[in-house]
């Protein structure tokens, strides 16, 4: 096989790799809250509140979840679950499926614009990458088609501008305004490649600019967005009134943006502190996962250090191909962070894992343009030789690193089990409650609504309790919860912490002067016997000794 077709094969191995990785122990963590949103979409309600639901034969069909997220991904599973029961597989693995479409986009781009050598190294950093991984695996921000779409787009202008076909560029920005469609925070993205591309490529910029690019442009992103513009149309830019509030918490999210790159941000976001003997591995590669994973803290990627490097090294590179492509991947991540900075909620770690993998393609570049500029030194065989092979022996390095903080949330996740709102019991909980078959399910707090409709397939009679207005409930809408003999109430367990204790402390004081006893009926616990659920019934207290009680 010859190196032209060598470089190929390694890359769709690495894109394998990637998936095989991302696949192992699926069910873990436990399914959260925000990851199974598109649920919403997937099985729309008229009695649950979205941004925006139209109706097509008297069906609901949901457009928009919220203002800034659409039902993109929730259409896209509607297939997927048709005639098969939920599970963590069967959310978790599309995902997976579009972070490999996106790491193949990624080795067109790259490919392209450095040459095979930065395309290869740069899928062998962004696949074992663990912020890339773990955002695409658990896919809570969501982040899986924003990838696709980003560099799917990048992708079709670039060949536009090679190639001179406008179906390339109308094709690109169709990709880009489908991202915006599915979350509105891909205009920053847009924004950046906008801005960065007009400050290092001026020349093509003003090509772009001329009639028919600007129309093919302009079309195919304006087709993309559609749904998207007709719901800021119809409610008079409602995306925009929310991404207007402002902030001053700089310090944490340029903390967020480090932590990111050096793959710490999700130690302990989704599982549990380290306290306690872990439990036992579950199988044979579970044990190498413990064998590789430090155990008292985590150790950082190199990627920073690694990107520190490369920016170093810029003025040293030959400036074309390497120099203005590695101007302008920086530039994109700058400037779309920028772009979060001022916006409140934005710049945690699900925002900021929208820029990669370009900080991986800007790694790579570097490494494969020092290569280039030793082999011009030392123009002997041996001298050309030894560049290269250290040029993969830093990649080498580099992926290794990422595997071993790979193999530490592994272990974290493996040995303590998912962290609040990522708990593995949620499964037993969607199995207990469909086992008793409620009239009705009263959730006494937020962050189990979606998993539970997705579980169950929609069949679960799920409300979630509102919270308090002024004094307290309304009578009517208390008594229709309570009212119900076999309504099962759920809230979490002491020492699990609430998200809104507020509802639940106000509900069941309501519940005891409205002269009911509220009973826990079985605790929900997860695979370590901590407790996280309770499953509560309402009682009522006779009349002779109906007082009003605290609940317990």
């Amino acid at each position: 096989m010859t190196p032209r077709r060598v470089v190929p094969v390694l890359a769709l191995l690495l894109i394998a790799l990637f998936a095989g990785l991302g696949s192992l122990w699926i069910a873990s963590p436990g399914l959260q809250y925000d990851e199974c949103l598109f649920v919403l979409a997937a099985y729309p309600h008229n009695d649950i509140p979205i941004a925006y639901t139209m109706h097509f034969h008297r069906r609901p069909v949901a457009l928009m979840i919220i203002d800034y997220l659409g039902a993109l991904k929730g259409w896209l599973y509607i297939p997927i679950l048709r005639g098969r029961p939920a599970s963590a597989a069967l959310i978790r693995l599309p995902a997976l499926l579009l972070g490999a479409a996106s790491l193949y986009f990624l080795y067109l781009l790259a490919r392209r614009a450095f040459g095979p050598p930065t395309a290869l190294a740069a899928v062998a950093l962004a696949a074992t990458d663990p912020s890339y991984l773990f955002t695409t695996r658990l896919d809570w921000g969501p982040v899986a088609i924003q990838h696709v779409c980003l560099l799917a787009g990048a992708c079709g202008v670039l060949r536009w501008w090679q190639k001179r076909r406008l179906l390339d560029l109308a094709l690109g920005f169709f990709a880009m305004g489908v991202g915006i469609f599915d979350k509105a925070t891909f205009l920053w993205l847009l924004a950046a490649l906008v801005v960065a591309a007009a400050i290092v490529f001026p020349r093509q910029f003003a090509v772009a600019l001329r009639p028919r690019p600007l129309a093919a442009a302009l079309a195919g992103l304006l087709i993309g967005s559609a749904p998207f513009l007709y719901y800021n149309w119809k409610w008079k830019g409602a995306t925009f009134h929310h991404q207007a509030e402002r902030t001053g918490q700089y310090g944490e999210k340029l903390r967020a943006l480090q932590f990111t790159l050096d793959g710490m941000a999700l130690a302990s976001w989704f599982s549990r502190d380290m306290e306690g003997t872990p439990l036992d591995p579950p199988d044979r590669a579970a044990r190498i996962a413990y064998e590789i994973a430090p155990r008292e803290q985590a150790v950082p990627t190199l990627l920073a250090p690694a990107a520190v490097l490369s920016f170093l090294l810029l003025p040293a590179l030959p400036f074309l191909p390497y120099g203005r492509g590695m101007l302008f991947t920086l530039l994109f991540c700058l400037l779309a962070f920028l772009a979060m900075l001022p916006i409140q909620g934005a710049g945690s770690v699900h925002h900021i894992a929208l820029l990669l993998p370009f900080p991986q393609l800007f790694v790579a570049a570097g490494l494969t343009g020092a290569r280039d500029a030793v082999r011009r030194w030392f123009k002997g065989r041996w001298g050309r030789r030894a560049a290269t092979a250290l040029l993969w022996l830093v990649v080498l390095a580099l992926a290794a690193a990422n595997l071993r903080v790979v193999a530490y949330y592994y272990f974290r996740i493996l040995g303590y089990g998912g962290g609040t709102g990522w708990s593995e019991a949620i499964y037993s909980l969607d199995r207990a409650l469909e086992n008793r078959q409620p009239e009705k399910i009263v959730l006494l707090d937020w962050g189990m609504s979606n998993q539970l409709r997705l579980l169950s397939g929609d069949r679960l009679p799920i409300y979630e309790a509102p919270e308090p207005q002024g004094s307290g409930y309304d009578t009517h809408v208390l008594e229709g919860f309570l009212a119900k003999p076999r309504a099962v109430f759920v809230r979490y367990a002491a020492g699990e912490p609430p998200a809104f204790p507020q509802i639940a402390a106000a509900f069941l004081e309501a519940a005891a002067h409205r002269g009911y006893r509220m009973e826990i009926m079985e605790t929900i616990r997860d695979r370590r016997g901590r407790p996280i659920y309770d499953l509560l019934a309402a009682r009522p207290v006779p009349a002779a000794s109906s007082r009003p009680r605290r609940p317990h």
